[in-house]
């Protein structure tokens, strides 16, 4: 208990540190990611990536979701059907497509709940479609938004299951050095992903080695002095996506 505590007040130092770090200038020391941070009661390992470099689980097609569920591990055909799941939740429709799930399958399934037919709020969401395996979707969070509201990826952050799934395709889905996205943040006046909203992963290891995590996405910076940005989604998390960036917890 006292772990699970100590490791929340760290998550929380965790979380303002990265926004702290983010309303820096951009050529400062102190604005890079990953990075480990010492504290008296553990240790902190933080990162930061636009959520430009996940895949929008409102906005993907079915194909990118299906590559994405295959790089993830899934066999192609139930990765397929995992897709059409999906797109069957957040469409408006009744209409259920090949290896799809609709209300008559929820109700079947003894489930109390049936497909939203509405964009996800939430990534946390996945786990209530139907026949999406928990460990597919816990593989698949640190990967996925549902706030970017685009089909574009940004390639020099995303990770390799994500790149992975857009090549399956040939997917042309990278923004490129010429967008206004990419001068914005070539701005050295500019900090971090100024204007774009963010995920903020914190993994928190006590003295006594336990180990906690959380990935928050906020909103672009609202205001300058404060570098403000508002919280749209927290979830917990694991260390994987973390760790993955190059960083070590010791």
């Amino acid at each position: 208990m006292r772990d699970a505590m100590t490791a929340s007040l760290l998550l929380e130092s965790g979380q303002r540190i990265a926004l702290a770090r983010l309303a820096m200038p951009p050529d400062s020391a102190s604005s890079g990611f990953p990075f480990v941070c010492d504290l008296e009661n553990g240790r902190l390992l933080i990162n930061v990536r636009p959520i430009s470099a996940l895949v929008d689980i409102n906005a993907a097609q079915e194909e990118t979701l299906a590559a994405l569920f295959t790089a993830l591990g899934a066999a192609p055909p139930e990765a397929a059907s995992y897709a059409a799941k999906i797109a069957d939740y957040r469409d408006g429709d009744t209409t259920i497509r090949p290896g799809g799930a609709e209300y008559p399958d929820y109700t079947r399934a003894g489930l109390q709940h049936g497909p939203a037919n509405r964009p996800f709020i939430r990534t946390g969401e996945l786990s209530e479609v139907l026949g999406l395996p928990p460990e597919l979707v816990a593989v698949a969070l640190p990967h996925v938004t549902a706030h970017s509201h685009s089909t574009q990826i940004d390639p020099l952050f995303a990770a390799p299951e994500v790149m992975a799934a857009l090549e399956v395709f040939g997917t042309r889905a990278g923004t490129t050095l010429e967008e206004p996205a990419w001068a914005a943040r070539q701005d050295g006046n500019s900090p971090l992903f100024a204007t774009e909203p963010v995920l903020v992963e914190v993994i928190a290891q006590t003295n006594t080695g336990y180990r906690a995590g959380t990935a928050v996405t906020y909103g672009p910076q609202e205001r300058t002095l404060s570098g403000s940005r508002r919280l749209i989604e927290e979830r917990i998390a694991g260390p994987d996506p973390v760790l993955a960036a190059g960083a070590v917890l010791p």
